[in-house]
This record gives structure tokens, sequence and C-alpha cells, in this order.
């Protein structure tokens, strides 16, 4: 399954207006197309001010062009994208390879935390199955909950990503602070650390 990730620039001011609009736009889908994937809305809790993220997962590359030219060429479209033009300055798009199971976030107002990686050449499988073991561990300590793994199908190589839900940052921080204290994850750090040399940290609050 491919996540196809499309970042705007929210015009300063404008995020609610842009999040109410494009909570409208999966309703402009084709049935078929809307049934074959997962969406979602995000807005940033960290990072430039006014971000907003649109999470589309899809079987393949292939079925989210055939999505977007059909939805393009609706007359429901052309009237949605009047909008688009009064709330959104800019935007670019991301493509990941989701490796393994894919959850829906449990529902709006959730925190998602989103953790990539820079992967050492060729270390990426390695990585991968780290972050796999990583998502385990959180999952027992009530860290968060649906974690997903992707990696780049697009953009710089050897990016490893984890994804995990919780109700919120202090919920998160107290859980994680006792995550680290556990032999497990001190022994999965070291394994990490021979695995990549780099990450960041990124929160965002699901709207839709």
């Amino acid at each position: 399954m491919i996540q196809v990730r499309t970042v705007y620039q929210v015009k300063f001011g404008k995020i609610d207006q842009a999040v109410e609009l494009f909570t409208r736009l999966p309703n402009i889908v084709e049935p078929d197309a809307r049934r074959a994937m997962h969406y979602h809305l995000l807005s940033d809790m960290s990072g430039p001010m006014y971000t907003l993220v649109e999470e589309l997962m899809i079987p393949s590359l292939r079925d989210w062009e055939t999505t977007r030219d059909r939805l393009f060429s609706r007359p429901e479209f052309a009237e949605w994208f009047k909008g688009f033009q009064l709330f959104v300055e800019d935007g670019r798009n991301e493509f990941y390879t989701i490796e393994g199971e894919c959850e829906d976030w449990s529902r709006p107002g959730v925190v998602v935390v989103r953790e990539a990686y820079h992967a050492l050449k060729w270390q990426i499988r390695p990585a991968v199955g780290l972050l796999q073991r990583y998502g385990a561990l959180m999952l027992d300590s009530g860290v968060g909950r649906r974690p997903r793994i992707s990696t780049d199908a697009s953009g710089p190589m050897f990016q490893a990503v984890i994804e995990i839900e919780t109700d919120g940052l202090s919920e998160w921080e107290n859980h994680r602070r006792t995550l680290y204290k556990r032999p497990e994850f001190q022994v999965w750090f070291v394994q990490l650390a021979n695995a990549v040399d780099a990450g960041s940290h990124e929160f965002y609050r699901v709207e839709a």
C-alpha cells in the first residue's frame, strides 16, 4: 500500500476554514474509489504554523493517479477548488510505501507522533525491523496505539518512518519516559544507533 502525504501551507489564520474545506473533499471522490482508500487530515502541533497534512493510503500509485484524474474532471471539484485558492498558499506531495499493516487513526482529536529516521546506507530493511519492534514496545508500555511504518518512495533515500497515535502529548511523554527505563528498550536503542544516523519528531492533531 502507498501513502501519499500532501503537505499544505495554509494562509495565516485560515486553518479552520481549510480544515472544513478538506473534510468535504472525500465526498467528491467517486464511491468505488473512496472505498479503496484511507483518508485523514492532520494539522500542525509543531513545526511551521498553519500546516495541513492530507494523508491518503491507497493500493498503488496507479490507483492514486486514476483517482486524482477522475476527481479533477468532476464539476464538483472545480467548485471545491475555488475555496482551495482562497485558503492555501503552497504545498508538496510525499510518497511512502506502507510496511505491513495500515490502521486508520481512531478518531478526530487524537495526536499523531511522527518519527522519521535516516537509515545508514543499505540499512533500510534492518531499520524497518527495528521500528516494528519499537512499535510493539510502545504498545506494550502504553505509549501509543496503531503504529504505522513506512519507507520513502520519493525524496531522500533511506528514510524510515513510524507514526503512532496517543490521546495527548503529556500522556505520550509520561509513558515514553517509563519505556526508556525498560531493559528491552535500552537493548533496542543500541541496535537502532547502529542502523540510523539522524531522526526527527513531528506532532499533529487528527482533524478528520
